[in-house]
C-alpha cells in the first residue's frame, strides 16, 4: 500500500471559530493509481492534498505512507520525504521567476545532494521530455504559461518521485493549453507514476482513472469515470 488514511480530520482556529476542513476521511491509494480528488470550493480537496504530500499534519488519524505512520516524522524527516517522495505541481506554478527554466528543474536535486553533473544531464532531458529544450536557458518569467506549467512538471518529476501531486494544474491556463497539461499527466500516468490530480472541473476529472469526491470534508463518492463505481484493484 502506497498511501493509507484512516479518519483523518484537520481543523483550522479562526479567532474563536474552529472549521473542520476535513471530518474523518478514510483512503487507500496503490503505487500507479492515476486519481482525481474532486470537489466544489471549501469541500477539503486541498487540505486532503497537502496532508498527502507532507505539506501539513492532520488534527487527527493517521496517515500512512509505505506503511510509515507520518506522525513519527519529525521536520527534518518530513521535509526530506516530500523532497525525496513527491513531486508538486501547482495552479500558480510556483518558479522562481529569476533562474531559468534549466535552474528551475535543478533545485529539487541540489536540496537532495546530487551532483551538478548529474542535476544537469536530468534536468536538460527532462526539459526536452517537456518539448523544451530550446527553451532550458529562459528564464520562468520569459516563458508563456503553459510552457511554465511544462517546467514545472519536470521539475515535479526531476527526484524520481513515488507520487506526483498537482493542485488545480490548468487552472490559470486557456482550454487548449489546459488540454495539452492534461495529455502530460496522462501520459505520466500511462507509463505507471502514480499521479493525484486536485481539482473542481469534472472535465479534468475524467482525466483520471478514479475520482474521489468529496463535500463537506468528506468523502461522499469514490469510483470510476465511467461507472462511479469504485475500482477494484
Amino acid at each position: 500500500m502506497l498511501i493509507q488514511t484512516e479518519a483523518l480530520v484537520k481543523d483550522y482556529s479562526l479567532g474563536k471559530t474552529v472549521v473542520r476542513a476535513l471530518a474523518g476521511v478514510s483512503l487507500t491509494i496503490e503505487g500507479g493509481e492515476y486519481v482525481a480528488l474532486m470537489g466544489p470550493s471549501g469541500s477539503g480537496k486541498s487540505t486532503l492534498m497537502h496532508i498527502l504530500g507532507c505539506l501539513d499534519t492532520p488534527t487527527s488519524g493517521r496517515y500512512l505512507f509505505k506503511g510509515e505512520d507520518t506522525a513519527r516524522f519529525n521536520d527534518t524527516e518530513l521535509a526530506r520525504l516530500r523532497n525525496k517522495e513527491f513531486g508538486f505541481v501547482f495552479q500558480n506554478f510556483n518558479l522562481l521567476p529569476r533562474l531559468t527554466a534549466l535552474a528551475n528543474v535543478e533545485l529539487p536535486m541540489l536540496y537532495a545532494g546530487i551532483s551538478r553533473r548529474e542535476r544537469l544531464r536530468r534536468a536538460t532531458e527532462l526539459l526536452e521530455l517537456m518539448g523544451l529544450k530550446e527553451r532550458r536557458h529562459h528564464r520562468s518569467n520569459e516563458l508563456s504559461g503553459g510552457e511554465m506549467q511544462r517546467v514545472a512538471i519536470a521539475r515535479a518529476l526531476a527526484n524520481k518521485p513515488a507520487v506526483i501531486l498537482a493542485d488545480e494544474p490548468t487552472g490559470n491556463l486557456d482550454s487548449r493549453t489546459g488540454s495539452e497539461i492534461m495529455n502530460l499527466f496522462d501520459q505520466l500516468a500511462g507509463i505507471g507514476n502514480t499521479v493525484i490530480i486536485v481539482t473542481h472541473d469534472p472535465t479534468i476529472a475524467r482525466h483520471a482513472r478514479r475520482i474521489v469526491q468529496l463535500k463537506d470534508g468528506i468523502i461522499v463518492n469514490d469510483g470510476s469515470p465511467e461507472t462511479g463505481k469504485r475500482k477494484e484493484n
